[in-house]
């Protein structure tokens, strides 16, 4: 069939439009053809800076006095303070927790030595005529600072913990020993009386510090009890805990109470200084440098008596 001109004119027109619609659309936005994104990517080095890992801190570390304390400087310049930095011999002493109260009390102890050896006229050069027996040890810091200040002298300690690391004792040789003994065993009195039978021309001294409870009363007994010992260093800790009326010192919580500016602590050192023999040289000294509470000192020796010894 033929179209009329008008008609076949008329479809010219839409197919022509439809195809200029089509090539709109090819060169639209929303087309399908693909579309080609450059990103572009900055990469940012960091450099890490790795530091070298700090040994631990120790307590040896954190150990200050303050000017005005009379062991602060002695241990600083001592060869102790050297040993505890630098020997692994002693890295747990330069760990232990209260080594600076432990300082103290041995340097006081030290103090004390002396002042009974003075008494005692015995020490020689460099310690060479004295025995130390450290009653209650512990792992004995007291004992190394009276094996460092007297080099000759021989140093026995005794406890009854086998579990303390004493390793250090083997930076002294012969010349220092541990010894796991109970102290109210018969078998420790025993040991003290050979250690002075050996050699009667050694002056032996029974050192205790911080002794608990009924542990000073029974240093001073083997003290009195064994002839050969010369002198005596306790400092008193607690008092006995067993309230039982044999008891040496049971009454000085009640004796406390009916007496005006005192304490029970004062009264238990008191009683066991008048425990010492009144025939030997005895004396009761306060050391306030001692960073502890019960920081009493009681010094016995078997000199011959002098009157103002008992005047404290």
């Amino acid at each position: 069939m033929t179209l009329p001109d008008d008609a076949r004119a008329k479809t010219m027109t839409m197919t022509s439009t439809s195809t200029s619609a089509t090539d709109d659309c090819a060169r639209s936005p929303s087309s399908s053809s693909t579309t080609t994104t450059t990103t572009t990517t900055t990469t940012t080095t960091t450099t890490t800076t790795t530091r070298a890992r700090l040994p631990p801190r120790r307590a040896l570390d954190f150990v200050t006095f303050d000017a005005n304390n009379a062991y602060g400087q002695t241990f600083k310049d001592s060869d102790i303070a050297h040993k505890l930095a630098h020997d692994p011999m002693f890295d747990g002493w330069s760990r232990k927790r209260g080594l600076k109260k432990e300082i103290t009390e041995a340097y006081a102890a030290l103090r004390a030595v002396r002042g009974a050896l003075e008494d005692a006229d015995g020490g020689g050069d460099g310690g060479e005529n004295l025995i130390f027996v450290e009653l209650c040890s512990g792992r004995g810091f007291v004992s190394i600072v009276l094996a460092s200040e007297f080099p000759k002298s021989r140093v026995f300690m005794i406890d009854n913990d086998t579990k303390m690391n004493v390793d250090h004792v083997k930076a002294f040789d012969e010349r220092m020993t541990f010894h796991a003994l109970d102290i109210h065993d018969a078998a420790t009195e025993a040991f003290i009386r050979d250690l002075a039978n050996k050699d009667r021309t050694k002056t032996v001294v029974i050192v205790g510090i911080h002794l608990c409870g009924i542990l000073s009363h029974r240093a001073i007994e083997l003290y009195e009890r064994i002839s050969e010992v010369s002198c005596l260093v306790v400092s008193p800790c607690c008092l006995p805990q067993r309230r039982r009326h044999d008891v040496f010192g049971v009454w000085c919580t009640s004796i406390a109470r009916s007496v005006k500016h005192t304490t029970p602590y004062n009264v238990w050192c008191t009683q066991l200084l008048f425990r010492i023999p009144r025939t030997h040289r005895r004396n009761m000294l306060v050391d306030h440098d001692m960073l502890c509470e019960q920081n009493t000192l009681l010094i016995a020796s078997k000199g011959a008596l002098d009157r103002a010894s008992l005047d404290w």
